[in-house]
């Protein structure tokens, strides 16, 4: 079943809600693969917490995003100054202390790296779902450069988090206020 914006009831798009009490803003990187939700979830999370959300495709540059739309997988190289980007958009989160949640791929651990870098603390959550799942949500997307030819590429590039990384590991399958409500309650356990 796609993920759209429109899956969350309509109250949930106030800022801040009660939700998000008691729970100390951090940075937060929702990863994975295209069609896994990130953007969805993303939203959603900022919805219930209030903190500023971006999704990283907005800070490609324009030959990345013709390259994508070609349907040519992206390089290490062309990923470096986008990696920059998204790092600078964490680090002034981080330093205007607002919290930040950042839909980004993040698909190899040296992009993480790079996403943490100068100390950033950064929780990563990795959304998965199978294969066939991914191409029927990327299938009937609409709105989006991204082509689904480009999923085995980007599961061929995929390095899950590894257990010494800050990350948690979450299946898509589900409705995704049910997904966004699993991360708060992980939220909640982690500053209580």
């Amino acid at each position: 079943m796609p993920f759209n914006s429109s899956d969350f009831p309509p109250d949930h798009a106030l800022p801040a809600q009660p939700a998000a009490h008691g729970i100390a803003k951090r940075l937060i990187v929702v990863m994975g693969v295209c069609g896994s939700g990130k953007t969805t979830i993303a939203e959603g999370l900022h919805n219930e917490l209030g903190w500023p959300w971006l999704d990283a495709d907005n800070l490609h540059d324009a030959d990345n995003i013709a390259k994508m739309q070609a349907g040519i997988p992206l390089t290490d190289q062309d990923r470096t100054a986008w990696l920059a980007r998204c790092h600078t958009w964490l680090s002034s989160c981080a330093e205007q202390h607002t919290g930040g949640i950042l839909a980004c791929s993040a698909l190899k651990r040296a992009y993480r790296n790079r996403l943490c870098a100068q100390g950033l603390n950064v929780q990563f959550i990795y959304l998965h779902a199978d294969e066939k799942t991914l191409q029927t949500r990327l299938s009937t997307r609409t709105g989006h450069f991204m082509p689904a030819s480009q999923l085995p590429n980007q599961l061929d590039t995929l390095e899950p988090p590894q257990p010494d990384e800050p990350a948690w590991s979450l299946p898509t399958q589900h409705q995704p206020a049910e997904v966004v409500a699993q991360i708060m309650g992980l939220l909640k356990a982690k500053h209580h």
